[in-house]
């Protein structure tokens, strides 16, 4: 989608506008799927939490694929009640199997662990013995497997590639309590903040679990909504176990929009009037915390890099006006890509991972497709250099420090056989500049 996108534009705001268009397709998705199950008004006010959610907002500007993500679950979800319930009238509803088989498809090509948020329905037909639907529902899953076939044949490499190397720690209390915050302002806060996120995130969840426990009917409904925001993080943190951890807040997004259609629920149906004021409040706070702090933060992954080149453009250009090369060298590729991004014109390079490190996740087959190959060794990068910009973290040079190195490694290698010259500072970002020692 997004190289299709591409052919209409190149600019870093039209590249991001196709999340823009998924995320607006996102609110139209919960409006329906809460009118559906419990009126126009929940659908509206939960549509309107999600507008203003810091969660979505950050994946409606981030060109990643988690919009589409959530558009896929949310619309996989709205397929599946409108099967239910035209099973629960004697009726079948063709146009909801297609669109459950469509939007489960796109969510597996979409990301790996889709198919953790694909299966809850089973587990729902199963605990109400709805075996007639289940079986169709079966038989529709093993449909979307098929049509999933070209993708499902590379998935074993994948796995193989997270359990070498993947960043993500044992999930735990404290991974649990960072799951629910991201879903009320979003991560990460500085630490007065994340105190207050904290609170709304606790007040705010006992507040709906209250309510809707005591106050709200209770059918089966609240047991579909329930199967399909809980089963997917629960499968996700018992996989975490047994194989290298995968439990990412993003990868279940879907848990959110159920846990938004029971505040949405609480805010037009409870019977007290206090509570549903009290959690307004407390949701409103949570936007503002997540949306004035996103709005201002400046470090990785939202790092300065137009102004970083810009500064590194301007020293190429005066080095090849006296007849010099300037390497630029990036200590990775995660401050490499978006600069690429910011000046494709500009002759950049980067330095591979170092294997089996739990940076290791540019795997062949990627570079292979995106036409961008790192070097072997800082030694490879600047053969033949007069000039050397090395562009690192500040965090990669402080990760050095705590272990106890006097330098960054690459920074110590060129400070050996480079001249340093001058240091710039882009947020978290440094651009430090060499040049060949004079004879």
């Amino acid at each position: 989608m997004l190289h299709a996108w591409l052919q209409g534009g190149q600019s870093i705001a039209f590249i991001r506008t196709l999340n823009v268009v998924l995320s607006c397709g996102i609110i139209l998705a919960v409006y329906a799927l809460g009118s559906i199950l419990w009126g126009e008004r929940v659908g509206l006010v939960a549509s309107l939490l999600i507008a203003f959610s810091p969660l979505q907002v950050y994946h409606a500007q981030e060109v990643r694929m988690y919009a589409l993500l959530a558009l896929a679950l949310v619309g996989y979800t709205l397929a599946f009640v409108r099967l239910w319930q035209a099973d629960t009238a004697g009726r079948t509803d063709w146009l909801a199997w297609a669109g459950l088989i469509l939007a489960g498809v796109i969510a597996m090509y979409t990301h790996n662990l889709a198919i953790f948020s694909l299966v809850f329905p089973g587990l729902f037909l199963l605990l109400r013995r709805a075996w007639r639907l289940l079986g169709l529902w079966l038989a529709g899953l093993m449909l979307i497997g098929l049509l999933s076939l070209p993708w499902l044949v590379l998935v074993p490499g994948q796995i193989a590639k997270i359990q070498a190397a993947f960043w993500t720690p044992r999930p735990g209390l404290a991974e649990i309590l960072q799951a629910l915050v991201i879903f009320h302002t979003n991560l990460p806060l500085p630490p007065l903040w994340l105190g207050v996120a904290l609170f709304i995130t606790l007040a705010s969840l006992t507040l709906v679990i209250f309510e809707t426990l005591r106050f709200c009917p209770r059918e089966d409904k609240e047991g579909l909504l329930i199967t399909a925001g809980l089963l997917p993080p629960g499968l996700i943190f018992g996989a975490s176990y047994l194989m290298r951890p995968i439990f990412v807040p993003r990868a279940f997004i879907l848990s959110q929009v159920i846990y938004f259609l029971f505040c949405a629920r609480v805010l037009t149906h409870s019977r007290r009037r206090t509570p549903a004021i009290l959690l307004a409040w407390l949701l409103i706070g949570g936007d503002l915390i997540g949306l004035v702090y996103q709005a201002s933060y400046a470090e990785f992954p939202r790092s300065p890099f137009r102004a970083a080149m810009q500064g590194v453009h301007a020293a190429y250009d005066r080095a090849q006006a006296v007849g010099e090369r300037l390497c630029i060298v990036h200590d990775n590729k995660l401050s490499f890509f978006p600069s690429h991004i910011y000046d494709r014109g500009l002759p950049q390079t980067f330095l591979d991972d170092v294997p089996g490190s739990h940076n290791d996740t540019y795997a062949p087959a990627t570079r292979a497709a995106i036409g961008l190959f790192p070097q072997p060794s800082i030694a490879a990068a600047t053969q033949g250099c007069d000039r050397v910009a090395f562009v690192v973290f500040d965090k990669a040079i402080q990760e050095y420090r705590e272990m106890d190195y006097a330098e960054h490694a690459v920074i110590a290698w060129l400070e050996d056989r480079f001249v340093p010259t001058s240091r710039e500072r882009y947020g978290d970002l440094w651009v430090l500049y060499f040049s060949q020692p004079i004879p």
